[in-house]
C-alpha cells in the first residue's frame, strides 16, 4: 500500500506540473501572437500593466481642481440621547 500511495502522489504531482506548464506555454504563445499581430498591423501593442487596480479606491483630483473654492453652509447637529422603545 505505501508503494501504491507514493506512486499515486507522484502521478498527481506530475499531472499538476504538466497542467501548469501547459497553461504557462498557452499564455506565452497568446502574448507572442498578440505582439506579432499588433506589429504586423503597424500599431504599437497596447500592453499596460497597472499595479493595485482597485475599483473602489477614490480617484485623485485633477491638478487644477485644488484651486476651486466651494462655499457651503455648515451647522452643528447635536447628538440626541438614545432612548429605549416603550411597549
Amino acid at each position: 500500500m505505501p508503494l501504491f500511495r507514493s506512486l499515486f502522489r507522484l502521478l498527481i504531482l506530475i499531472a499538476g506540473a504538466l497542467v501548469g506548464l501547459a497553461l504557462f506555454l498557452f499564455a506565452l504563445l497568446a502574448f507572442t501572437l498578440f505582439v506579432i499581430v499588433s506589429l504586423l498591423r503597424g500599431k504599437k501593442p497596447n500592453v499596460a500593466f497597472r499595479m493595485n487596480q482597485n475599483p473602489w479606491a477614490q480617484r485623485r483630483a485633477p491638478a487644477g481642481a485644488a484651486e476651486d473654492v466651494v462655499d457651503v453652509e455648515v451647522r452643528e447637529v447635536k447628538e440626541q440621547q438614545p432612548t429605549l422603545p416603550r411597549h
